[in-house]
Formats: structure tokens, C-alpha cells, sequence
């Protein structure tokens, strides 16, 4: 009867370690399928920015050219040719490039932020993973639950096989 319960606590015990590292196993898998689909996320966000950042880009470079031909125009008409139309110019320029450095910054804050957040998801991800394999039971607990189980069997056996103790109470004569 004691070879019998043994085996079942063995048992229980294996079952308890193999189906404990393959919840951490799967658990982990999930952490790591969603960092994926963070990171793919992230890239394709990244990818609007750009679309984003060189429609802006070129909208502006675009309004610059329009806003220096009209410039050009309005000084021929007037017949104010000269240093004043040179100094809409460079004005017109400046104001274009300041323009054009302010989207291309933003572009590259953004990109900035997007690996941040990657690095975040990297982070969570493995925090999650190493959570789930540290509440996983372990062989060597398990072989300590075995010792013990195997332990009381036998103690159960030996109390069973002697009997109750026998006190030694004085004689009184």
C-alpha cells in the first residue's frame, strides 16, 4: 500500500514539474509573439511618419517655390528689382529651411521615441518570461516534494509495523 502512494506522490510531482514548465514555455512564447507584433506595430507607425514627414517635406519645398515666384513677380511689376527682392529671397529661403529642419527633427524625435518603446516592449517582454520560469516549479523542488513524500511513506510503514509506542510508566511497589 506504501509502494502505492509513493508512486502516485512521484508521480504528482513529475506531472506538477513538466506541466508547470510548460505553462512557463507557453507563457513565455506569448511574451514573445506579442513583442513581435509591438516591434511590427512600431515599424509600420515609423513608416506612416516617414510617408508623413516627406509629404510635408516637399508640400513645403513646394510652397517656398510658389511664394518666391510670386515674389519675383510682384518686384518685376514694380519695377523694385534689386536689393529688396534679394533680401525676399534669402528671407523666403531661411524661412523654408527653418521649416524644412523643424519636420525632419520632428521625424527624427519620433523615430527616437519609437525605439524607446521598442526597448520598453524588449523589457516587458523578458520581465514576463522570467516571472513565469521563477514560479516554475523546478527539479530540484520536485525531487525535494519526492524526498518528502517518500519519507513520510516510510514513516507511515515503520509506525504501522510497530505499533503503537510503548511508554514506560514506574512501578509503584
Amino acid at each position: 500500500m506504501c509502494d502505492v502512494m509513493t508512486g502516485l506522490a512521484v508521480f504528482g510531482a513529475v506531472t506538477s514539474l513538466v506541466g508547470g514548465q510548460q505553462q512557463a514555455q507557453a507563457t513565455s512564447n506569448a511574451a514573445e509573439e506579442n513583442l513581435e507584433a509591438q516591434y511590427e506595430q512600431t515599424a509600420v507607425k515609423q513608416e506612416q511618419i516617414n510617408e508623413s514627414s516627406a509629404l510635408e517635406l516637399h508640400e513645403r519645398q513646394k510652397q517656398g517655390m510658389i511664394d518666391r515666384a510670386e515674389s519675383r513677380a510682384i518686384a518685376g511689376e514694380s519695377g523694385a528689382l534689386g536689393f529688396s527682392s534679394d533680401r525676399l529671397m534669402a528671407d523666403s529661403f531661411m524661412q523654408e529651411g527653418t521649416d524644412l529642419m523643424s519636420i525632419e527633427r520632428n521625424r527624427a524625435n519620433q523615430a527616437k521615441q519609437g525605439d524607446v518603446n521598442n526597448k520598453s516592449y524588449r523589457a516587458s517582454a523578458q520581465s514576463t518570461a522570467n516571472t513565469a520560469y521563477a514560479n516554475a516549479p523546478t527539479p530540484i523542488n520536485t525531487g525535494l516534494q519526492i524526498a518528502g513524500s517518500v519519507l513520510g511513506a516510510q514513516q507511515a510503514t515503520r509506525a504501522k509495523t510497530l505499533g503503537p509506542s510503548i511508554q514506560n510508566y514506574p512501578t509503584y511497589t
